[in-house]
């Protein structure tokens, strides 16, 4: 036997012009060729598919989902507020309100307003932010007047179909501020 290479005869058809034809041209054409082959199975290829789709479960299926805040009768009943106060770079202090629970999300603020006391700089939702922990964190920044009076804020909070006011009182207490519920 030779270790020499050749190439051997090859015969390729004429060539013809083929007719242009544009992208969807081609996916209809591809899929009726499908339905053809796929025509002579009928039930055996319909049998076939649903057995496939049918016997498998999921392997790890999610737990369900933590109750949100709706499913207790009182739900504005589990948060709570805290609050500081906080060095600004002009060399002032701002009020800094954190309105949170541990036990339970779903909460929105929909609006605050201080009635007294000092000046609403924003309201931001820390959730996002510590998405690590579960519960529903919301932080609120008041510039105080000056006057050293209580700072009064309300705050509209709603989850799901229940909606509630709530209206606080701080007091600066030294390093703290002393937030009284007062509804």
């Amino acid at each position: 036997m030779s270790d020499r290479k050749t190439l051997l005869p090859e015969l390729l058809p004429d060539p013809r012009p083929r007719p242009r034809q544009g992208p969807r041209e081609r996916v209809a054409a591809r899929a009726r060729v499908m339905l053809d082959r796929l025509a002579s199975l009928k039930t055996a290829a319909g049998a076939a598919v649903l057995a496939v789709h049918c016997g498998y479960g999921v392997v790890d299926p999610l737990p369900p989902p933590p109750a949100q805040c709706t499913t207790v009768n009182d739900p504005f009943s589990r948060l709570f507020v805290t609050g500081g106060p906080v060095a600004t770079d002009a060399g002032g202090t701002n009020a800094s309100f954190t309105v949170a629970s541990s036990t339970a999300f779903g909460y929105d603020i929909d609006a605050v307003r201080v009635t007294a006391g000092g000046t609403l700089l924003g309201v931001e939702n820390q959730q996002a932010q510590n998405s690590s922990t579960f519960g529903t964190e919301f932080a609120i920044s008041v510039m105080p007047d000056g006057s050293g009076a209580p700072i009064l804020f309300e705050v509209d909070l709603s989850c799901g179909g229940a909606a509630t006011t709530k209206h606080y009182k701080a007091t600066l207490d030294g390093i703290r501020y002393d937030v009284v519920d007062l509804d």
